[in-house]
């Protein structure tokens, strides 16, 4: 079986990787291959239909395709990302905090890490998710109703911060790395990992080589994804310049903040009922262990 990679620009490296034909064509020889698609947010269904096999998304679809019954784990993860922006409100809203945010609405990007981090914010301020008008909206579309000050907060990095800040002045109210630590996360559905363990360690080595290109010549990487989703290279560079670069073993740290993070899922009635992680990780797998 042919094993196929999703990338979409939501997951920069592997986008990037997508683009770099050598690399692409020396895992082609391994049995691998790439489908770029739009938005990281389908990630999930694509992974139910077969469509592709490993994937690489922010930590929060994780925990939701285990919460839905899919058997997936992770085999690699980034550095923590300490990414410009964060939740994001007008430099002269009222909103100074997080527990301002009551009673108001706030944009996250569909299916991403933003409901995982603005989970894990309102949780360590003693706020409840359901006393916050949080709605999942598209990434153009909500820029668009916040610069037009029909939104009173959005969750926002670069590239498209960056857009934001360009219309209207704005305020960081909470940043990610601290309640989580946002990081980069590739997975996909345990059998392949059980059954093409080769396959997936060329991913790792060509996902890792073309990091430390990326590290090493950010300019260039940028104009690898000029015009992805609608961003120049000029704006993609500044994420790309802020990003922690290379590829982890999931360890039991970040277990057990997908544990924690998961607990909270279920007791802000973001997932059904409570979920065990613990098979989510390349701990259980060792012949990833030297990756």
């Amino acid at each position: 079986m042919a094993l196929v990679v999703g990338a979409h620009p939501q997951n920069p490296s592997l986008s990037i990787l997508a683009r770099r034909q050598e690399h692409v064509a020396a895992l082609r020889a391994e049995g691998l291959s790439f489908f770029v698609y739009g938005a990281g947010a389908v990630t999930i269904p694509l992974i139910r239909l077969g469509a592709i096999h490993l994937g690489g998304t922010g930590a929060t679809p994780p925990i939701l395709a285990k919460a839905q019954g899919l058997d997936v784990a992770a085999f690699g993860m980034s550095e923590p990302r300490h990414e410009r922006g964060g939740l994001v409100v007008r430099a002269d809203s009222p909103v100074r905090a997080l527990a301002d945010l009551r009673g108001r609405g706030v944009a996250l990007m569909p299916v991403s890490w933003h409901t995982q981090f603005l989970a894990a914010e309102l949780d360590g301020a003693g706020v409840d998710w359901r006393e916050v008008n949080a709605v999942e909206l598209t990434p153009a579309t909500a820029r668009d109703a916040f610069v037009a000050g029909l939104l009173d907060a959005i969750v926002a990095t670069d590239p498209l911060l960056g857009q934001i800040e360009q219309a209207v002045p704005v305020r960081i109210v909470a940043r990610p790395g601290n309640a989580f630590s946002n990081r980069s996360v590739y997975w996909g559905r345990q059998d392949v990992l059980h059954e093409r363990p080769a396959a997936v360690r060329a991913l790792v080595d060509a996902l890792s080589d073309s990091d430390r290109l990326t590290a090493a010549d950010p300019e260039a990487a940028a104009r690898l994804l000029d015009g992805v989703n609608g961003n120049s290279a000029v704006q993609w560079l500044p994420a790309l310049a802020a990003r922690p670069w290379g590829v982890h073993v999931p360890d039991a740290g970040f277990l057990a903040e997908q544990q924690r993070h998961a607990d909270i899922f279920a007791r802000f009635g973001l997932i059904p009922e409570p979920i065990d992680v613990a098979d989510t990780v390349t701990e259980k797998y060792p012949a990833f262990a030297a990756a």
